[in-house]
């Protein structure tokens, strides 16, 4: 066997060991082994330089074949977790999980949104009300706090919800509270699950609306839709109190505003 027929035939074997080793799909190999010749043909370089040009641009692709390929098991996963996640109180055992999934889900507000402290007062219902002891009831906020998460069977946290009270309609409605999905388990219902989740309980509460406080930040673009699809309506706009220029700090071309939306139950 001629030495450059000899070059082919194991870059040829390479190809296909390493495609299969790495990405863990055997299926590729026939096609790797065409997209390899192909590629090595099409090298503008002299026939001695070809297997050496087309070494980087090979490692190159199994690397991209092989993120491709990850974020699609990771893609099939989470819709998977999407369809059997599961709603639980929250508990000093799952806390860490559920501050660490709302950072992430409300991450366009950093640093100004807290989500531990109202998690850790909601535990700890003393605290709560020694903190707002000195305050009026009618300017009450997050009385009788209670908050949930979304997780799966390995308890992994990927999203949380909560419901709260103010003292002037404590009566007649609840307020939402740190409803949020991780960014990477988005668009895959668990949103959605949360807040009817939320609504239940509200009803079940005997109140007659739900409300939440919103704003119109790209960071809760997608939040928007999924509240209008729901029926939650906007029934208040306001300035936001964050400065002008902090917000264009943050990527915000427009004002924000903070938007009061309810629905009736």
């Amino acid at each position: 066997m001629a030495f450059e027929d000899w070059k082919k035939t194991e870059g040829e074997k390479q190809t296909a060991t390493a495609v299969e080793s790495n990405s863990g799909l055997s299926w590729v190999s026939e096609a790797a082994l065409g997209a390899y010749r192909d590629a090595r043909s099409a090298m503008p370089v002299e026939e001695p330089y070809k297997d050496l040009a087309l070494a980087g641009t090979a490692v190159l692709g199994l690397a991209s074949a092989t993120l491709v390929a990850r974020k699609a098991m990771v893609s099939e996963s989470l819709q998977i977790v999407g369809k059997e996640v599961s709603i639980v109180p929250l508990t000093k055992e799952n806390l860490p999980k559920a501050v660490a999934a709302a950072n992430d889900g409300f991450r366009y507000g950093w640093p100004i949104l807290h989500p531990a402290r109202d998690f850790k007062a909601s535990l700890n219902p003393a605290v709560n009300a020694k903190r707002l002891a000195h305050v009026s009831d009618d300017f009450k906020i997050e009385l009788n706090a209670r908050y949930w998460v979304a997780k799966d069977k390995n308890g992994n946290v990927f999203g949380t919800t909560g419901l709260y009270e103010t003292g002037r309609d404590q009566s007649e409605a609840a307020w939402l509270g740190w409803m949020s999905v991780r960014n990477n388990a988005r668009g895959l219902g668990i949103g959605r699950k949360l807040v009817e989740f939320s609504e239940e309980q509200a009803r079940a509460d005997g109140k007659q609306f739900l409300r939440l406080y919103t704003s119109t930040s790209k960071g809760e673009a997608a939040a928007q839709v999924l509240y209008e699809k729901l029926g939650y309506k906007i029934v208040e706009r306001t300035p936001h109190s964050l400065p002008r220029f902090i917000q264009r700090l943050a990527g915000e071309k427009q004002p924000l505003e903070i938007l009061l939306r309810e629905k009736r139950l």
